[in-house]
């Protein structure tokens, strides 16, 4: 069954067309590489794909319980987290607190009864949460990409 549909789809930026009669569909467990020159249109697919342009003719149909995550190709200059806060950020409330935990878990000074306590609430929230699934996950992506989690963003 399919979670995307692109039928007949043009898109042109001036004269210059970057979608011509594309036609594109993926299916449930499927996995698909885009590869390309510069200019071609990969990122124009994927946007008209997520819902963030519209094609000038043709169709695009989603299943309506289809959520579509998007990571921007650039690094936005003024941001100020930390790669794991980041990545993180990535499972809304859950990713907050898994990132404040890790935060905390690294500044734990012996005998800061406060930061102790702290800890232990994060922890709490987390197990509430169900989180520590997602946060092996969280750690397994910054480790299948050889990511460092306490280096600032920007500074990458």
């Amino acid at each position: 069954m399919s979670l995307i549909a692109l039928t007949d789809a043009t898109l042109a930026f001036g004269h210059k067309m970057l979608l011509d009669h594309a036609n594109f569909q993926l299916e449930e467990r499927e996995r698909v590489c885009l590869v390309g020159r510069n200019g071609t249109g990969k990122s124009t697919l994927l946007n008209v794909v997520r819902g963030a342009v519209l094609p000038d003719e043709g169709s695009i149909w989603r299943r309506d319980t289809l959520r579509i995550a998007h990571l921007e190709q650039d690094v936005p200059e003024d941001l100020s987290a930390t790669v794991y806060q980041t990545v993180a950020g990535g499972l809304p409330e859950l990713g907050k607190v898994l990132a404040d935990y890790h935060d905390a878990s690294h500044s734990i000074v012996d005998g800061d009864e406060a930061a102790l306590q702290r800890l232990a609430a994060l922890q709490q929230r987390i197990d509430t949460l169900g989180g520590w699934n997602f946060s092996q996950r969280v750690e397994e992506v910054l480790s299948r990409l050889a990511l460092p989690p306490d280096v600032i963003v920007s500074a990458c």
